[in-house]
């Protein structure tokens, strides 16, 4: 077992402590990928001294992982094989103990792994070819794969597997597949001019949206594949998502039962709402940007390149715009945050009502219930902080690593890969008394 990399006789220097107000933060899954781009080290500093440490439990092999996935008690890895058939390794660390559960060699380099919990399932699959295989996360048996062609998986979880398979002209076909299996329960042939789902944390998606090139299309009930309703979206589908300024741009996003259209025309930007399950038109609404559409709790965020501009879900009215802000969602139940600024992003927290900044953060990284920072003064720390049961932030450790890009949290566990190579994994106090 690894010794802990914590000391919690440290404090941050004085001149970063700084009060703050209480924090409970979820991330939208559509918008974890982009914060984690976007956003650097957090500089803020803590209100208060830990009052319980964190705990090092692994260091996960010698080399940095090509992928890596948490469950509710192991991490999954992957390593790129130096052999003449990129065979890649797989493997199980249990948790909290930090032992090599298993082993497994797979002919084909995974770069991308996703485990459903519900099914005890982990997926692991190729960027650059069509494999895909299926393995029990407890053994590390190989159960199935796939290597169909032309073939991507648009979710894996509640022990179901939904791939897409493009077909010729604009066509696709849709299969729901058993996860441990592979057997088929069922498939069907769609337009894909468009093709996309309403998106659900860590279940499979409850419904598929299909379109053709004319704006016409079917919404599916992803459980049975059974079609649920048809309609026009009224907009023509093309090459059209691209939001340099000026361009023409569409893109279209699902949050509950809302379908929403983002569009540039002619320099003239639109944002139409549909009733997801019978297609029915909503309202539609003249607006000062176009771009991606996101879920900020009670209002939606547009991001563009110029900034960000929040809108009432009801009718689409602009609440208000911020120019140079690239980034906005929810950080907690009273306040949105955003990220500004282009080489090193300065987080901000802001009032949902005006847009007005509440407070500066600094170029933040925030997962679900925890802050990192780097330490401004020794190069290669992380402090780690979580909310108190009273709301304030919490400094319980210190990581000695510079690494918390492209961490991941699951429960109590926070894996991270590092400057030194081996991906680490810690436990940390998600409830402070």
């Amino acid at each position: 077992m690894a010794t802990g990399i914590i000391d919690l006789d440290l404090t941050p220097p004085e001149q970063q402590r700084e009060a703050r107000g209480a924090w409970r933060f979820t991330l939208p899954r559509s918008v974890l990928a982009g914060v984690v781009v976007l956003v650097g080290l957090l500089t803020l500093g803590a209100s208060l001294p830990p009052r319980r440490g964190i705990d090092h439990l692994l260091s996960a092999g010698g080399q940095p992982a090509a992928a890596f996935v948490l469950s509710d008690d192991a991490l999954f890895t992957a390593s790129f094989g130096n052999n003449p058939n990129s065979e890649s390794a797989v493997r199980r660390w249990n948790l909290p103990t930090g032992e090599l559960g298993w082993a497994v060699p797979l002919p084909q380099n995974v770069q991308n792994l996703v485990y459903d919990q519900t099914a005890g399932v982990l997926m692991g699959r190729s960027a650059s070819e069509p494999k895909v295989t299926f393995l029990d996360g407890g053994t590390g048996q190989v159960l199935w794969h796939d290597e169909s062609p032309n073939t991507v998986v648009m979710a894996l979880a509640s022990g179901r597997v939904l791939m897409l398979t493009d077909l010729e002209q604009q066509r696709a076909l849709l299969r729901l597949l058993d996860a441990r299996t592979g057997r088929l329960a069922w498939s069907r042939e769609v337009d894909d001019a468009y093709l996309g789902t309403d998106e659900r944390t860590d279940a499979l998606p409850t419904r598929v949206v299909a379109a053709d090139a004319t704006g016409h299309a079917q919404v599916l009930d992803a459980g049975d594949g059974s079609v649920l309703t048809r309609g026009d979206l009224r907009v023509t589908m093309g090459a059209q998502y691209d939001n340099s300024p000026g361009a023409d741009y569409l893109g279209i996003s699902t949050f509950g039962d809302t379908l929403y259209i983002s569009r540039r025309d002619k320099g003239a930007a639109t944002l139409t709402a549909f009733e997801l399950d019978t297609l029915k038109l909503n309202w539609r609404a003249s607006v000062s940007a176009a771009g991606g559409v996101l879920d900020c709790g009670r209002l939606l965020c547009i991001g563009d390149p110029d900034g960000v501009t929040v809108v009432d879900p009801r009718d689409g009215r602009t609440v208000w715009r911020r120019p140079g802000l690239g980034l906005a969602y929810p950080y907690d139940g009273h306040t949105l945050l955003g990220y500004e600024g282009r080489d090193v992003p300065e987080a901000l927290l802001l009032d949902p009502a005006t847009g007005a900044v509440r407070q500066r953060l600094g170029n933040a990284v925030s997962l679900p219930g925890v802050l990192l920072r780097a330490d401004q003064v020794k190069l290669g720390r992380t402090w780690v902080e979580v909310a108190a049961a009273d709301g304030a932030l919490h400094v319980v450790g210190v990581l000695e690593t510079a690494a918390p890009f492209g961490c991941v949290l699951r429960g109590s566990y926070l894996a991270c890969p590092t400057s030194a190579g081996p991906t680490q994994v810690w436990q940390i106090p998600l409830h402070l008394t």
